[in-house]
């Protein structure tokens, strides 16, 4: 009994090492080079046009005014290297795109067969994945947070509206559709997809999200989860997989998230 146990371990071993995810050293190389490189070096160039062509050969500046001028291209230079970033990594989704678009619905995990459908689509869901978390983070950390909605449509597919505010949450990178003036309070997150189970199948569908909809601290929303105009979501909601709200409701609480009345207690004269 001892051995078999054994046996049948190493064997699971050997089989969940193999079902593992990894991008190839040249893929990875062209991503970082390209999309995140080439910016930095057309924003390098833009700063040695500036610092040797205009203030050393075309004008005559003093160096009080040099030194006042570069914190400003500078602060200028960032902001049109995020631009350039997105650009760049959107680009290589639009490529990836042509050769497997994205698509949602319940898919079987396979990491192990990328000639298979499902396994070339899971290929290209992992890349875009990758390619989309540096210019997220970098933009969410940047002096300009609503480059994050301009991340999210370009490299993400996703759908946002006007007026849609992320904290220091977790966005949903793909299959988001947000309406206007959507808020996220800090911690509060959602995903689009979701592993049924460890190596089994993996759930990508739409989340929509209604209008003027708050979600507080601690929330999460999953897959092909959907809110109406006005909702609010108080702390620590669980909106999971395939939820739905009540007709007429607007206020949610708990795990699973379920409607709850306010009161709202008018305040008498003295």
């Amino acid at each position: 009994m001892d051995e078999n146990t054994t046996l049948n371990q190493e064997n699971l071993n050997e089989t969940q090492e193999k079902k593992t995810v990894e991008l190839p050293a040249l893929d990875f190389f062209k991503i970082n080079f390209i999309s995140f490189l080439v910016p930095l070096y057309i924003c390098l160039g833009f700063f040695l046009l500036f610092e040797y062509g205009i203030i050393n050969i075309f004008f005559s500046f003093d160096s009080i005014f040099h030194f006042i001028m570069l914190p400003v291209v500078l602060f200028l230079l960032y902001y049109i290297y995020l631009i350039l970033l997105v650009e760049f990594a959107a680009l290589w989704v639009r490529r990836w795109n042509k050769k497997s678009p994205p698509q949602q619905g319940v898919f079987s995990r396979v990491l192990d067969d990328v000639d298979s459908p499902e396994g070339k689509m899971m290929k290209y869901y992992h890349k875009r994945g990758f390619i989309i978390k540096f210019p997220m983070w970098l933009t969410s950390k940047s002096p300009f947070p609503w480059l994050v909605n301009r991340t999210l449509k370009r490299i993400g597919h996703n759908k946002i509206g006007k007026n849609v505010i992320y904290c220091d949450g977790y966005v949903g990178l793909e299959f988001t559709d947000l309406g206007d003036n959507v808020f996220f309070y800090p911690t509060a997150g959602l995903s689009s997809h979701a592993v049924n189970t460890i190596f089994g199948k993996i759930t990508m569908i739409e989340v929509k999200i209604g209008r003027n909809t708050t979600f507080y601290p601690g929330d999460i929303t999953g897959p092909n989860a959907l809110t109406t105009d006005d909702n609010v979501i108080f702390p620590n909601t669980v909106l999971h997989k395939n939820w739905r709200g009540k007709p007429g409701k607007f206020y949610y609480q708990g795990s699973p998230g379920r409607p709850i009345e306010i009161k709202h207690i008018k305040n008498e004269p003295s």
